[in-house]
């Protein structure tokens, strides 16, 4: 249990080593710090919170660094997101930026990625807004070759998919339209659960393609978030902790083959909460030297999504928690009056 002392010193230590990336001496705390104490005291506490976990020396002779528990310390001493500040007045710039690609979804996705970047200085991500109930909107039968016709599935959030029926015997027009027509009936405006529920009035040809929409939209709600942009990565190259590049191996492979974002997502909060995980909080190797700020945005019920900024433990928490948080209110709004999709 720290005393009020001990948190007041361990916030400044963390405080400026995010400003200067450097280990943090006791005289740097005396010399740029209202700290009321004496030279001696601090040492004396800075060693305390080292025997205590919360600090490292990486050196003898050198100041200390912030551990996990430190930064963890750090954040829930945070006051609530200041609602009137700079960020706050980016507000109806962001959404004014997002509106011009707001009925494309992926020039909408790739648009608030970038913003988000800029806006906390952080390698951002965001994921297509999804259907929390992914229904059909459209199908359509066409027959490629006598005995092959393809199912064409238009779903939700205007995604399409294809699914190749291969036929044990031709198939006239007519009856190819006529079955159009029937599956039709039994697909559009439905969900999974729903499509269970069917006449059985339907021909095995009918009932095969029933089967196969609702395969598809099994493996589309399976699939949640895939579709996701990344940008910033620039922001992390920038800092000193990576200035190797084999500290950041993992993270661009990841961006790479899709791991990323399995990784970030695992740790997704519920609703429009933001979620801070740091360091060794992370489930996924690739991201234990890195904090992760996320959260979801969209409508409850209708479509949601996902936004987190990645960046080092050394990241201004507050600046990026009201960011990740402002993005959040901006596209849940747009979400939420129908103007994405």
């Amino acid at each position: 249990m720290l005393t009020e002392r001990q948190g007041t010193l361990l916030k400044l230590i963390v405080e400026e080593y995010v400003a200067t990336a450097f280990p943090v001496a006791s005289d740097a705390l005396i010399n740029r710090h209202s700290v009321d104490v004496s030279s001696a005291t601090v040492r004396k506490e800075m060693a305390e919170l080292e025997e205590q976990g919360y600090l490292d020396r990486p050196h003898t002779s050198s100041g200390c660094v912030p551990l996990d528990v430190a930064y963890r310390f750090y954040v829930e001493s945070l006051g609530h997101p200041d609602r009137t500040g700079a960020l706050e007045r980016q507000r109806a710039a962001i959404a004014e930026r997002l509106i011009e690609g707001e009925k494309d979804v992926e020039t909408w996705t790739s648009r608030s990625s970038a913003i988000l970047a800029d806006l906390v200085s952080s390698l951002a991500i965001t994921t297509y807004p999804k259907a929390t109930d992914t229904r059909i909107r459209h199908v359509e039968l066409v027959r490629m070759q006598s005995l092959l016709v393809m199912l064409i599935v238009v779903l939700g959030q205007a995604t399409l998919r294809r699914h190749l029926v291969r036929l044990n015997q031709p198939i006239l027009q007519d009856d190819l339209e006529n079955s159009a027509r029937r599956v039709k009936g039994c697909l559009v405006g439905l969900t999974r659960d729903e499509i269970r529920v069917r006449p059985n009035e339907l021909t095995s040809f009918e009932e095969h393609l029933v089967d196969a929409a609702a395969l598809i939209l099994e493996e589309e709600e399976r699939s949640s978030y895939v579709g996701h942009y990344v940008d910033g990565l620039r922001n992390l190259l920038n800092q000193p902790e990576f200035a190797r590049n084999d500290h950041l191996r993992p993270v661009v492979a990841g961006i790479e083959d899709g791991s990323l974002i399995e990784a970030i997502l695992e740790n997704m909060p519920v609703g429009g909460v933001v979620r801070v995980v740091i360091g060794s909080e992370n489930r996924s190797d690739m991201l234990r030297s890195l904090s992760l700020v996320i959260s979801q945005y969209g409508a409850p019920g209708r479509a949601v999504g996902a936004l987190g900024a990645l960046g080092p433990m050394r990241m201004e928490y507050s600046r990026t928690i009201s960011g990740v948080q402002l993005m959040s209110m901006v596209m849940s709004e747009m979400v939420e009056a129908g103007r994405v999709g």
